[in-house]
């Protein structure tokens, strides 16, 4: 008896109806109306299968119906248009940083729902996660969507690898694994990832269109970090190690060797600040104030601070390689013309590519994380998505 090797025709078959799902949720996520026979045009998918896809992701939930759109000028029928279902689900994003809990929820195709900051007294996880657990079953209880909860997303100021919690300086986590106690709980997908890192996912999804393909993000906050992307893609290194700057070590002025997020973060700034003016300033609002009414006084504070900014901004060149650099910093956008110190100070040094400041700081890590879970969600991972944010942001 002679065995047949067993075909495969029926497996070939779904994997290819798998990526022209792809094809068509991509063409229907990046385009806000569009016509079945603009997406058949724009894959090279037939006809009779746009419209055999189509139907398929309909009874998902996943499309649109927008109606008639405009007759082509040739004459003949108006096309029906689509676009992705807003409302198919939603994502709960959350920022745990030093001294807030930043909350936001966006729809399926990354649109804001809600936006909140939360002070937190203490850096206890276990009342975090309480708190957490409370903005969850709050919008679960007014939610409009299709299939609900989508997925949840942190970012937070830590080593993150594999979203794993691998070191939190502010955060003593006591054993608990927050990915699997939000998986177990909510059963959906958790992504955890580094703020820095975040913050980079943020401006190649929701940056300008047709951007660099390989960038990095500066973040200044209580101490310093990098997000790098190299070819469109998030680089994280060994353990999720790239861009922990406030652990590198550098001699100070002692000839001793301390920590760079000793002497360059948001609160060493503040301090100094302080120091110049005789006041205590423990937050950004009066930073700039003090720079507003004591000019003279804060100037050299400032100018210290952007000299040794556009120092690591040279270094940071040499280093990755960057076409271009973002500036991702509460302190820093609450004072424009240490902005404008930074970047003067940053081509004094050498520094040959663009350095740009990001407005809307508070927001920028939040829609990297959600961008990151959105294209989990949907298996749309590896191709380019087009997300729009309609809030003032830059």
């Amino acid at each position: 008896m002679i065995l047949e090797e067993p075909a495969l025709p029926s497996t070939n078959r779904n994997l290819n109806r798998l990526a022209n799902l792809k094809l068509v949720k991509q063409q229907l996520f990046n385009h806000p109306a569009i016509s079945r026979a603009a997406v058949a045009r724009n894959t090279g998918l037939t006809r009779s299968t746009t419209s055999s896809l189509f139907a398929e992701l309909d009874r998902q939930g996943f499309v649109r119906h927008l109606g008639r759109g405009q007759a082509a000028e040739s004459g003949g029928r108006k096309p029906e248009l689509y676009t992705i279902n807003t409302h198919y689900g939603y994502i709960a994003c959350f920022n745990l940083t030093y001294d807030s809990l930043y909350v936001m929820f966006l729809y399926a195709d990354g649109q804001e729902i809600s936006f909140q900051q939360i002070a937190l007294t203490n850096h206890e996880l276990l009342q975090v996660m309480e708190i957490i657990n409370q903005q969850l079953a709050t919008t679960a209880a007014h939610n409009d969507t299709e299939h609900g909860l989508l997925g949840i997303s942190f970012s937070i100021h830590a080593v993150v690898e594999d979203d794993q919690i691998v070191h939190s300086p502010y955060y003593p986590l006591h054993g608990i694994n927050l990915q699997k106690y939000y998986q177990d709980r909510y059963h959906v997908p958790v992504k955890i990832g580094n703020e820095a890192n975040l913050a980079a996912i943020y401006e190649r999804d929701y940056g300008k269109q047709n951007s660099a393909d390989n960038f990095l993000v500066l973040s200044i906050h209580r101490g310093p970090g990098i997000g790098v992307i190299a070819n469109r893609e998030l680089f994280t290194g060994y353990r999720g190690m790239v861009g922990e700057l406030g652990s590198v070590k550098i001699p100070n002025r002692q000839g001793r060797v301390t920590e760079l997020g000793d002497v360059f973060s948001s609160d060493h700034f503040l301090a100094r600040l302080g120091q110049a003016t005789d006041t205590t300033i423990n937050n950004f609002t009066a930073a700039q104030q003090a720079v507003r009414q004591h000019g003279d006084a804060t100037k050299a504070v400032l100018t210290d601070f952007a000299t040794v900014t556009g120092q690591l901004l040279f270094n940071l060149q040499m280093l990755y390689g960057p076409e271009r650099i973002l500036i991702n910093s509460p302190l820093v956008e609450s004072i424009p013309e240490l902005g404008t110190q930074i970047q003067a100070a940053a081509r004094q040094s050498g520094c040959q590519v663009p350095v740009t400041i990001i407005k809307g700081s508070r927001y920028v890590s939040l829609l990297g994380a959600g961008a990151l879970l959105i294209r989990q969600v949907l298996g749309l991972e590896d191709v380019t998505l087009q997300f729009q944010w309609f809030r003032k942001i830059g």
